[in-house]
């Protein structure tokens, strides 16, 4: 749980004595697990700041869920139609698991924008980061077969949700099917056969939605042909 508003990324860099002007901005709301906190297309004119908890972010094409990332506490949402003229949701946000956000107005974002121009600097820097792994997952889509996919997105979580306690490799973050397949375009399954081949070959266990890598050698081996490496995994830099 996040309690100090400087440990929201895009306004860590606003000096501490003068937060105290931005907090009485927000507006704390709790959304139960598989809430929709906003609609692609919509117009609506929130910012959130995620305190605890995940939310996925994803668009419908032809009534499939095409999942585009994960976010978690200290992210931001909403920020990039605050600042365009267009109000329009660019794509829905829905919570993986119980949430709690702080909320504020478009009026008061850029009024912070306009008098702290670190925001709008660390703003970019997200934008950037996001559209590296959007690209990334083009990539995906685009180029490797279901085992390449798996293999590239099991790496990925593992670097930007992972644990390693005596050399157990642990993704922490409970992930279905489900949300695979919608985050690699590919039916459920695939998913599940490739996992189980993954399984059979002693690369990965599964307990509890738990991932544990078994074999970090072998994952990466399946993706020497991309273009990945583990400094570039990580989907958040802050």
């Amino acid at each position: 749980m996040i309690n100090n508003i400087s440990e929201i990324t895009i306004f860590s860099d606003i000096p501490e004595d003068e937060l105290q002007h931005i907090t009485p901005l927000l507006k704390e709301r709790h959304f139960k697990k598989n809430h929709i906190l906003m609609f692609e297309n919509d117009e609506s004119e929130e910012v959130y700041l995620l305190r605890s908890g995940m939310v996925k972010i994803y668009r419908m094409y032809e009534g499939k869920e095409v999942v585009l990332s994960i976010m978690i506490a200290g992210d931001i949402t909403g920020e990039v139609e605050a600042l365009s003229s267009d109000n329009h949701r660019i794509s829905s946000i829905e919570a993986l698991e119980n949430v709690s956000v702080w909320q504020m107005s478009k009026q008061d974002f850029l009024h912070i924008v306009d008098k702290y121009p670190s925001v709008l600097r660390n703003a970019y820097k997200i934008l950037v980061e996001r559209t590296r792994m959007l690209n990334r997952m083009i990539r995906y889509l685009t180029f490797y077969d279901v085992r390449g996919k798996v293999a590239n997105l099991i790496m990925d979580l593992y670097y930007n949700f992972g644990t390693n306690n005596d050399n157990v490799y642990k993704i922490d973050l409970k992930i279905n099917q489900s949300l695979l397949a919608n985050m690699l375009g590919v039916t459920r399954e695939s998913i599940s056969k490739t996992l189980g081949d993954f399984q059979d070959e002693g690369l990965i266990d599964i307990r509890d939605k738990h991932f544990y890598l078994l074999d970090m050698d072998l994952l990466e081996s399946i993706c020497n042909e991309t273009e990945e490496f583990p400094t570039l995994r990580k989907w958040y830099n802050s």
